[in-house]
């Protein structure tokens, strides 16, 4: 099943689901032969087909002819629905999810369905789930920006059956219409929620937001900074309510009613206690299930939990392996998507590797009788069994993984998994009634919070593991290895066998020569800005300019979509990093680039800039020691292992005291390597254009980055001349708010043949020259084509 569902996901290959039949039949016909594995065979079939059935409502969905995505467009319209979940903070803002219902444009309404994530940049809003909300928006289909390692986005929102999005500028232009019209009893629960949330951060700011994602789902309260440590840390799941705080919270009631009522003989003699509490236990973990606000994670750990207990009710030997597979099966039959859910995969993978992993490092280990020693052992087994089962699927997902998180989960499990969390429950019932008695509860759990925090702010400054990158070879090598040492008995077989996947993915990742004697450039996808990498023949990398957004605020370019593109095309390191200008859509991705990759040096070419970033940019720069260069029109041509850096702009230095545009201020340069040339050109305009054609030749060039993304004040027809092209790249983001590129623009190179690649459109771009002619591909479906 896991494996049509893996065709179907990474492949496309969407079975028919009335090609399940056909095995079914042949199988009940094989029951009846002597050899059991034509039926094995046939049923394995009938189970892939299966797999690659369900996802097709995802990923080839048949909508109604009602449905929101059919009036897609860029017009805005007024769009009215219902509020199908508990909101989400977002950063500064909030994420809606809505059943849409109607839409009124053109002065009619139209009755519409299909769900709707709503984006609200700043203000949060009083929404619950049930409320009937109407704002004015364009509606939006969901886009990657088309990179080497990026988070399928769309994919994603595809599975929770979203396929269209909107935005808005601030909570506050989502006007409610009326409240409470559908989900009453989710709503209860989300106001509820929030209301203990809200006591929960009035009482304690500082420890508060940690609190609230530990007792009601709540995430989007805990600090940047704190986020960020318990992610360096390896321990960033304790903050997100899974299966771990949902068996705490069990085990506890269960051992505490179990000694309450054992007090009773006459209930002892008359129940069975250990039955009578194992139910008494299901109420409050479904009541914690609902105020943490069903998420799918919670939901998963919840269904697993009573599978377990409904076994030891029923008096049944469980077989924990046997159990934790029937738990994943179930699930996948109701949710197929969620065998592509990290934190499905992360839950299960690390209880399996908890499961068949521990007992093999305890029996390596030497004999300790039964005490706080050997618990303290078991407890360091099973987190380095987790670890080491999550280790490659966290690099694979997040580009990060340490074995901090070993040192970390000593301290923060136990302090927040069976401290705060049990403490802080404890004091959620007391909150409307004693609430003096909650806020002690709650101090002694903000406590806990404030003592794991500053543990864990020391322990983020371990070094991480240095695999930022895993393929997925390296995740089938870590599942096979984890099928077969569940299946084989041998404990040495079973150590021949880690050994054996630990060196295959080692020998994967060992460094390989890179210099492949070709130039290659990677024009990345990075929205409404600019960034682009060049793999020299020798195997030397430069990266130009870092993305970044030009509005204030904004994702971090260099973080969430750079540094996993350059972990993903095997860039480790930068031998050379280019500002061409210090305009935030070029500058911004490298703040955080500069204190994420080590660095040979810094170049920049115009004046330098008095904004915030560029201040932060070039203390990260000086922090790690590298070289600044100041490069322009004046610098020699450089050598770079066959190719040539030729600087031609800006024609003037630093200590010109003649005000110009920054955008003209830009680093130009021509790359040369054979027959082979590039010009890049920043953001230059008209002006700074004639200025460079006083030496024309020096500008003729084989590729030319079109200046400004396409801008309509740029690529003059006597500049695009002089340059004569055969191809032209252009970075723009889609659907911007600019209108880039320019009509204007592009007509004048389409009138001159030239061949135009846009990232709007073609996503990343890569052009590869072995110093005669060239080839482009571009990024699609998870490689270059």
């Amino acid at each position: 099943m896991t494996a049509g569902l893996a065709s179907a996901h990474h492949f496309g290959t969407i079975l028919h689901p009335a090609l399940f039949a056909p095995p079914v039949a042949a199988a009940f016909a094989a029951s009846f032969l002597r050899s059991r594995l034509p039926l094995a065979l046939l049923i394995l079939s009938a189970f892939f087909v299966w797999g690659s059935a369900s996802l097709s409502p995802f990923i080839e969905p048949r909508v109604p002819a009602d449905h929101l995505s059919h009036v897609v467009s860029s017009n805005p319209v007024i769009v009215e629905g219902v509020v199908d979940s508990r909101p989400e903070a977002d950063g500064e803002g909030a994420k809606l999810t809505l059943r849409a219902e109607r839409i009124l444009r053109d002065g009619r309404e139209v009755s519409v369905s299909g769900r709707l994530l709503l984006f609200a940049k700043e203000g949060r809003g009083t929404f619950l789930a049930g409320d009937r909300v109407r704002f004015e928006a364009r509606l939006r289909y969901p886009e990657n920006f088309g990179l080497p390692g990026e988070f399928d986005y769309r994919r994603y929102l595809a599975y929770r059956s979203i396929f269209v999005t909107a935005f808005v500028p601030r909570a506050d232009h989502i006007l409610l219409m009326r409240e409470g019209v559908a989900f009453p009893v989710q709503r209860w629960f989300d106001r509820l929620a929030r209301e203990l949330g809200e006591f929960i951060g009035s009482r304690f700011p500082v420890e508060g937001g940690v609190l609230r994602a530990l007792l009601v789902g709540e995430r989007g309260f805990v600090p940047d900074h704190t986020e960020e440590a318990y992610a360096r840390a390896g321990v960033n799941h304790i903050l997100s309510i899974s299966g771990f705080h949902v068996g705490v919270i069990a085990l506890t009631l269960y051992h505490l009613l179990f000694r309450l009522l054992s007090l009773s003989e006459s209930l002892a003699m008359r129940f069975n206690l250990r039955r009578v509490v194992l139910f008494a236990t299901l109420p409050p973990v479904f009541f914690y299930l609902l105020l943490a606000g069903l998420a799918p994670a919670t939901v998963r750990s919840v269904l697993m939990i009573a599978v377990v207990t409904l076994a030891l009710i029923l008096e049944r030997e469980t077989d924990s392996l046997n159990t934790l597979i029937l738990a994943a099966v179930g699930i996948l039959v109701v949710t197929p998507q969620a065998l592509f859910d990290i934190s499905f995969q992360l839950s299960f993978l690390a209880l399996w590797g908890i499961m068949v992993l521990s007992p093999l490092i305890m029996e390596s280990s030497a004999p300790i009788p039964d005490g706080v020693g050997r618990k303290l052992l078991l407890f360091v087994a099973a987190s380095v069994a987790a670890i080491v089962s999550t280790l490659l699927p966290v690099v694979h997902s997040f580009h990060r993984a340490s074995m901090a998180g070993l040192i970390g989960n000593i301290i923060a499990v136990p302090l927040l998994g069976y401290g705060a969390v049990v403490a802080g429950f404890a004091a959620l019932p007391l909150i409307p009634v004693f609430p003096s008695a909650a806020g002690l509860l709650l101090g002694i759990a903000a406590w806990m919070v404030k003592i794991s925090d500053g543990f864990i702010a020391a322990v983020a400054q371990i070094p991480p593991f240095p695999l930022r990158s895993a393929t997925r070879i390296d995740l089938l090598v870590l599942y096979l290895a984890l099928l077969a040492v569940s299946l084989v008995k041998g404990r040495r077989t079973r150590f021949a066998i880690c050994g054996a996947a630990a060196a295959i993915v080692i020998v994967f990742h060992l460094p390989v020569a890179s210099a492949s004697g070709k130039l290659r450039i990677t024009f990345f996808s990075v929205g409404q800005g600019e960034s682009t990498l060049i793999t020299f023949p020798d195997g030397r990398t430069m990266l130009v300019d870092g993305g970044g957004s030009p509005h204030e605020g904004g994702m971090d370019v260099g973080a969430r979509l750079l540094a996993p593109a350059l972990w993903c095309v095997g860039v480790d390191s930068l031998d050379y990093v280019v500002l061409t200008h210090p305009h935030p859509d070029h500058m911004k991705g490298l703040v955080s680039l500069a204190a994420i990759f080590p660095i040979g040096q810094f170049w920049e070419g115009g004046t330098p800039a008095e904004s915030g970033d560029y201040t932060r940019l070039r203390g990260i720069l000086a922090a790690r020691g590298v070289p600044v260069l100041t490069v322009n029109g004046t610098t020699a041509p450089m050598s770079f292992g066959g190719a040539w850096i030729e600087p031609l702009g800006p024609q003037r230095t630093a200590s010109d005291n003649v005000p110009r545009d920054v955008n003209d201020d830009s680093l130009v340069f021509r790359l040369v390597f054979g027959d082979f040339s590039m010009l890049f050109t920043g953001d230059i305009g008209y002006g700074e254009e004639y200025r460079l054609q006083a030496t024309p030749a020096r500008l003729r060039s084989t590729v030319l980055k079109v200046p400004h993304h396409g801008s309509r004040h740029s690529s003059s027809s006597a500049f695009l001349d002089a340059v004569s092209p055969r191809l032209a790249l252009i970075s723009a983001g889609v659907r911007n708010s600019f209108g880039l590129p320019s009509p204007e623009t592009l007509s004048r190179l389409q009138e001159r043949g030239i061949a135009v690649y846009r990232t709007d459109r073609d996503k990343t771009i890569q052009v590869e020259s072995s110093g005669t002619g060239y080839h482009v591909k571009t990024f699609a479906e998870g490689h270059f084509h």
